[in-house]
């Protein structure tokens, strides 16, 4: 039974691939570089906020079409000006017309408008693409989601020194975005950084001295330990 249930869930993969719209190059390539899952308040919001909300957001008076895309109920109901269209219909990329206006090459149907000055990159589409794929989840404001401890990631890079959990997550996405990461910069410079950053001012030439002299592996935590 549990082959027959695999071998049932492996088609129906098959099937809802077959079924999925065929995506711009540009956008084919970007959604293949995306995190997963596509999370809304992360990667989702911040895209509609800048790009779509003008327009289809919580003000009446600026919504075009009667579309607002700022809420789940809203966005996944029947177009007042289509009969029959859904901006959003969750897990389904082709019956969502959000897609087919981000695609579109078509000035009179594309979204955002020319008019707007606005554009969505590849990687923006994608993002939203991926996301209706997922479901299309949405979720209330970050400061009103309680926090749950995440699990540290493990950077592919295995030259670049983790330190500790902080340096984990910044690794992971500079990877995600394909840079790399500075070099560790001077004794000289360190110090001035947080010492502008702690008192106001910039280090004195005994205290730069003395920190230069320290090659101790604390030398950054003693040097700060009483403030």
């Amino acid at each position: 039974m549990p082959f027959r249930l695999l071998i049932l869930a492996f088609i129906t993969s098959l099937l809802m691939l077959s079924c999925s719209p065929e995506l711009p190059p540009d956008v084919k390539e970007a959604y293949n570089d995306l995190p997963d899952p596509i999370e809304y308040n992360v990667h989702v919001k911040p895209i509609l906020s800048e790009k779509c909300f003008a327009c289809h957001g919580p003000d009446k008076a600026k919504q075009k079409a009667g579309l607002r895309l700022d809420q789940f109920e809203a966005a996944t109901s029947e177009l007042m000006e289509s009969p029959g269209k859904y901006a959003i219909v969750k897990g389904d990329v082709a019956g969502s017309e959000v897609f087919h206006r981000i695609v579109s090459s078509d000035p009179k149907y594309t979204m955002p408008t020319p008019a707007s000055h606005m554009s969505l990159s590849p990687k923006e589409k994608a993002i939203i693409i991926k996301w209706i794929e997922q479901g299309a989840v949405y979720k209330p404001h970050w400061a009103f989601v309680a926090p749950q401890l995440p699990n540290v990631p493990q950077p592919e890079n295995e030259k670049w020194m983790v330190h500790n959990a902080i340096d984990s997550f910044i690794y992971k996405r500079l990877e995600q975005e394909k840079l790399e990461p500075a070099s560790e910069a001077s004794k000289e410079l360190l110090l001035r950084r947080v010492s502008l950053d702690l008192t106001g001012l910039p280090p004195t030439i005994e205290e730069i001295d003395n920190f230069l002299k320290d090659n101790s592996p604390n030398a950054y935590e003693n040097k700060w330990i009483d403030y």
